[in-house]
């Protein structure tokens, strides 16, 4: 089967700080929060956020999390840029791979994120499925920053 290549671009407006978006992206605790779509759940095995680290996660329904995501940070600005590359699978098969860059710029009242996710897909089914997932999970990153915001 051939690899299916396609381009995803996401821009929003969020009511926090640029360093405040980067660390949502940062932590951890809150990528289990708001980087899986809400009926889904996410754990991570491995979590190394720098240049050269790499996250390993699990997702999937609850009870069965028959996902595994496989993150290696390529280059990390604090506030301005993260770029990364995932490999997606789905039980012993291969889903995808791509090339994710995340800008975060300051606008006023906020600060803006650029996201483009370049996608080789090996099933046809994976571009749609990251960008439900990914939609579903910058509406998620919001409610994450305005609760952090709400409850420092």
């Amino acid at each position: 089967m051939r690899a299916l290549h396609s381009t995803l671009h996401f821009d929003r407006i969020y009511d926090a700080t640029p360093a405040r978006l980067f660390e949502a992206f940062e932590s951890v605790e809150a990528r289990s929060r708001w980087g899986v779509p809400g009926d889904q759940r996410l754990t991570y095995e491995a979590a190394d956020f720098r240049v050269g680290g790499v996250d390993v996660c699990r997702c999937g329904d609850p009870g069965a999390l028959d996902h595994r995501v496989e993150t290696r940070y390529l280059d990390i600005v604090p506030g301005v840029r993260i770029v990364s590359s995932e490999i997606a699978d789905h039980l012993d098969r291969r889903l995808g791979c791509s090339l994710n860059t995340a800008l975060i710029s300051p606008v006023p009242g906020g600060a803006r994120l650029q996201l483009t996710i370049q996608i080789a897909a090996i099933d046809p089914e994976v571009t749609q499925g990251y960008e439900h997932g990914w939609t579903a999970c910058l509406d998620l990153l919001a409610d994450e920053l305005r609760y952090s915001k709400e409850h420092p």
